[in-house]
């Protein structure tokens, strides 16, 4: 599922926001219960990019082409984002924003969140810039033995060289409902994703007009 809306002055150079809509599906029951619904992992990111998708439509200010997609298949080794990392010009995406999973107050507490790979770019720092004016504050990820800066839909144009970063508030070493049936809207904070939401649309709004450019990660080789 993808929508685009075209850049005014910069058509060719695209911004990216995504999320996974999949998750794992039916699990041993617990209770009556089988149905992995993934709340968090990933409702809660795809919630962001459809908000971010109408907030920018109604804004009417992007001078670069931004792209929202929902991915299918990440949970199943991330085929959605595969096939269509490979088939757009990594060379023209100038950022990708893919969220995953902001749902809780994240290890640095109410108003944060963390970003995978965050030294690879200086995308996060830029987005901190824009909101010098607030109290939130975007971390680099916590949890760098899990890898996580490849184990997401980010990963492949991360691989391209994009500043292509998963943005996140999950605490993967103690949150008791990732990858289970309890992961449901009662165990989420509405107000985390929210001010995370907010966050991101303030934090990336100098990308979108195109005055701000993230720097290059580095490929990987073949």
């Amino acid at each position: 599922m993808a929508g685009i809306i075209p850049g005014k002055s910069k058509p060719n150079e695209y911004v990216i926001f995504s999320g996974h809509y999949d998750h794992i599906g039916i699990l041993q029951a617990v209770g009556q219960d089988s149905i992995a619904n993934g709340a968090d992992d990933d409702a809660s990111g795809v919630t962001a990019m459809l908000t971010l998708a109408d907030y920018y439509k109604k804004q009417n200010n992007n001078e670069r082409t931004l792209i929202f997609v929902a991915f299918t298949a990440e949970e199943l080794g991330m085929y959605g984002s595969k096939y269509f990392s490979n088939h757009i010009n990594a060379d023209q995406v100038v950022a990708m924003i893919n969220m995953e999973m902001i749902g809780k107050d994240s290890k640095f507490g109410p108003n944060t969140v963390y970003i995978t790979g965050y030294d690879q770019s200086n995308l996060g720092e830029l987005m901190q810039e824009n909101l010098k004016d607030t109290n939130f504050r975007f971390y680099p990820d916590p949890y760098t033995k899990q890898n996580l800066f490849y184990r997401s839909d980010n990963a492949v144009l991360a691989a391209k060289g994009v500043p292509a970063h998963s943005f996140s508030t999950s605490q993967m070493d103690k949150d008791e409902y990732y990858h289970t049936v309890k992961d449901e809207v009662s165990t989420l904070n509405v107000q985390n994703i929210i001010s995370s939401i907010e966050a991101i649309a303030i934090g990336t709004s100098g990308i979108v007009t195109g005055k701000q450019t993230p720097s290059r990660v580095e490929k990987l080789k073949d």
